[in-house]
């Protein structure tokens, strides 16, 4: 697969299929899109194109960093995955938000890639202003010798797939319902680092997750996960929250790897969300707080670890 990373890199590709969108999730309802395009150019023997963005037109208009569900490299991963051939991954800037809606059909699609078929969604926008829509792109694509496929929403269980709505899910903690819209489990990342280790002192020491700000963060409370170190995969138990109990001041996500006995400081671990156990809560003293870790531990054990034996 072929990273672009300006519009100046594009050389003049052969005929291609193109999709357009900031693709902020890679969630099912974007699969659709992505999956047809790839379709139809290999059965055109064309290549199958993906511009996207590497941040939301809401930061560049608003001036304000938007949270995402997913990290660049990651996005790049699922293009590769899906048998993308190009994806053309570029700043949303000033030259984005004040082209023309023909100019970028003329400059981009027809001159850069040689698009023959264009696939967006139903609420596809683009352009200055937003003057350009999946209407106004019919019409250039009339024009300019191209056709134009809109997708309709993409629903399971009567809601429509959106990043927005993904984006609730995870904030209100409700992981083990993501995956039938997203495609897979929640995940996130980060460096392990070195933190206030209370839970070492009471028995049960943590991985403490440096925050990428980025992120969509999961409501505070203990989830079960899995925890990706290196190429191997456990289970474990993970606090999101302010750790009340040792009065913590800052939001922090530490796990309990579950028969893992390792340093990883300094390592990267993926974690990936299975289910929301219960709140964080305060307790009284370290020893309420160790018996309810353990009751917590006892029950992601029997149902992740010894179904799995």
């Amino acid at each position: 697969m072929i990273i672009i990373n300006s519009l100046e890199e594009i050389k003049s590709f052969d005929k291609s299929v193109v999709t357009i969108g900031k693709f902020d999730g890679i969630h099912n309802g974007h699969k659709v899109l992505i999956e047809k395009t790839v379709s139809i150019a290999k059965e055109q023997d064309f290549k199958s194109v993906v511009i996207t963005f590497k941040n939301s037109p809401l930061s560049y208009f608003f001036n304000r960093e938007t949270k995402e569900i997913i990290t660049e490299e990651d996005k790049m991963n699922l293009f590769k995955s899906l048998g993308v051939d190009i994806v053309i991954d570029i700043p949303f800037d000033k030259s984005m938000a004040e082209i023309s809606a023909e100019d970028f059909v003329k400059n981009i699609l027809i001159e850069g890639l040689h698009a023959k078929k264009v696939i967006v969604g139903h609420d596809f926008a683009f352009a200055r202003n937003r003057e350009g829509n999946a209407q106004t792109l019919k019409q250039l694509g009339s024009k300019y010798s191209f056709d134009v496929d809109v997708i309709g929403p993409v629903r399971v269980k009567g809601k429509r797939i959106s990043s927005t709505f993904i984006k609730e899910l995870v904030q209100t903690g409700e992981v083990d319902g993501i995956q039938e819209y997203l495609g897979r489990n929640y995940t996130i990342e980060g460096e392990v680092i070195k933190a206030k280790q209370v839970g070492r002192i009471i028995g049960f020491p943590t991985a403490n997750l440096k925050l990428k700000e980025s992120l969509v963060i999961p409501k505070r409370g203990i989830y079960a996960t899995k925890v990706y170190i290196d190429n191997e995969v456990y289970i474990g138990a993970t606090n999101v929250g302010y750790n009340p109990t040792v009065n913590g001041n800052k939001m922090s996500i530490e796990t309990n790897i579950l028969e893992f006995d390792k340093d990883i400081y300094g390592e990267t671990i993926k974690l990936e969300f299975l289910e929301r156990i219960r709140d964080e809560k305060k307790f009284k003293d370290l020893n309420e707080l160790k018996v309810q870790l353990k009751k917590d531990i006892n029950y992601i054990y029997k149902k992740y670890i010894c179904k799995s034996n």
